[in-house]
């Protein structure tokens, strides 16, 4: 989902988007009569919402689907009826937004009257104190109507009694990791391409079940002693340890009772999750990577049909449009720990800079629940699913995965990426490359680790 596009239209944003005396994103225009909306008048208002990858205006956007096509009507419908304007803008490039953010908010000029953020950004831009309280407006942050707020996403950002950042939904930034398998590799050797989705729905889809696919997908096909087709990729990121030390309810990094960062890695839970990933690669089942090969080499493995599966996050789909073979989409299988399914994720965030006043922070709250509210139509339990079909091979992905996806009791918060100079890469890459023992490794990272969280709950505090 890193999207990046260039800043050009960052001089054009505070322009177009800044009050007359420089000190918000917010505009007026001439006022238009009165219209209110949760009690608060919104009439004349502008509200930018900045984000780093699209544009999304009534007068300009082109609807792709009947569903996108409602929501244009609904959202030109209530900026009619109340007299404001609202929109989404790409104000900047991935590379660039968090400094944008920083910088445009501490001039004075916020180059939007909403960020859209990664929450590590959030949480840096946090520490800065550039951001409004956003509990401080008549918000009732635990409805689930008109929208359903993240509870997560709210928890995450709550210091001191008071929330700074806030998300609509479950899995909206598709950020959360799954297994991709192909099909026609289940095919040829001999595994139904529908087994995944069936164990996953009948409760059985475990570890030991996906150690014994993997074997089974590893194959020498012409018995000359190489192995032709392996389960899986030996990659370079972090996806394949992650989601499984997700999948057995374990994180790098939690929180205690008092909403304190703890390191989380000197959990039973966490040191089974490696073990198990050491075994995956004991077993032979990685495609090892090639010699003089880029960091991304595994990346086009599963797309042109070199291994069977891979794990990554759910914005891959959107890689996977032109692949030749039919693919399947599961959650990672559960641990023994478990007793359902988990997976983490670190959903985007929205942010209120500063700069506002009271009253004005207030209003955009209320222009973003309108924006936010899903038209009618497309406000059905099932509706979100219109968009997603698309995406994917099959119905069964979005029905049964996605759908536990956007439930929260199956995931968790990825707190590991919101503490400034912490690298999971310290124990992934060093127990996959260098072959490290799992207990021996969480033990040499420890010292480091506790200081680094242990900083960011000083900050914070």
């Amino acid at each position: 989902m890193k999207r990046t596009k260039a800043i050009g239209m960052f001089l054009l944003a505070l322009t177009v988007s800044a009050w007359a005396g420089g000190n918000t994103a917010t505009t007026r225009t001439q006022p238009s009569p009165t219209q209110t909306v949760g009690g608060v008048d919104i009439s004349g208002l502008n509200v930018v919402i900045g984000n780093w990858w699209d544009d999304w205006d009534v007068t300009t956007r082109k609807p792709a689907s009947a569903e996108e096509e409602r929501t244009l009507e609904w959202r030109a419908k209530i900026q009619n009826d109340y007299h404001f304007k609202i929109r989404e803008a790409n104000i900047a490039g991935w590379a660039e937004m968090q400094e944008l953010a920083s910088t445009s908010i501490m001039a004075g000029s916020p180059a939007a009257s909403i960020f859209v953020l990664q929450p590590n950004w959030a949480l840096a831009l946090y520490n800065q104190s550039l951001f409004y309280p956003v509990s401080d407006t008549s918000v009732d942050f635990s409805s689930k109507s008109p929208v359903e707020w993240n509870q997560a996403v709210k928890d995450t950002f709550t210091f001191n009694g008071k929330v700074y950042a806030f998300a609509v939904g479950y899995g909206t930034s598709q950020h959360g990791s799954g297994v991709y398998f192909n099909k026609r590799i289940f095919q040829e050797a001999g595994i139904d391409p529908e087994l995944p989705y069936d164990m996953q729905k009948a409760g059985t889809w475990t570890w030991n079940a996906f150690l014994d696919l993997c074997k089974r997908l590893t194959r020498d096909i012409n018995n000359d002693g190489i192995i032709d087709t392996y389960a899986l990729t030996s990659d370079l990121s972090n996806d394949i340890l992650e989601t499984a030390v997700a999948s057995n309810g374990a994180q790098y990094v939690d929180k205690d009772a008092t909403g304190k960062f703890v390191n989380a890695t000197g959990k039973p839970e966490f040191l089974q999750a490696l073990q198990y990933c050491v075994q995956l690669k004991n077993e032979g089942v990685l495609m090892p990577r090639p010699a003089d090969s880029e960091w991304n080499w595994y990346q086009p493995m599963f797309h042109d049909g070199r291994v069977a599966m891979r794990v990554s996050a759910q914005y891959v789909a959107g890689e996977l449009g032109d692949m030749a073979d039919d693919w399947g989409f599961v959650l990672f299988p559960k641990g023994p720990h478990v007793s359902d399914y988990k997976y983490s994720e670190d959903e985007n965030v929205y942010v209120i800079p500063r700069t506002f006043s009271a009253a004005d922070a207030n209003k955009i709250m209320q222009t973003f629940i309108l924006w936010s509210t899903p038209a009618p139509g497309n406000d059905g339990p099932d509706a979100w699913k219109a968009g997603q079909y698309s995406r994917y091979r099959d119905a069964r992905a979005v029905d049964e995965t996605l759908a536990m996806m956007r439930d929260s009791s199956h995931s968790m918060m990825k707190y590991a990426t919101l503490i400034p100079g912490l690298n999971t890469g310290d124990i992934a890459w060093n127990m996959w490359n260098e072959g490290q023992d799992p207990a021996q490794l969480i033990e040499s990272v420890s010292q480091s680790w506790n200081s680094i969280i242990n900083e960011a709950n000083r900050i914070q505090n």
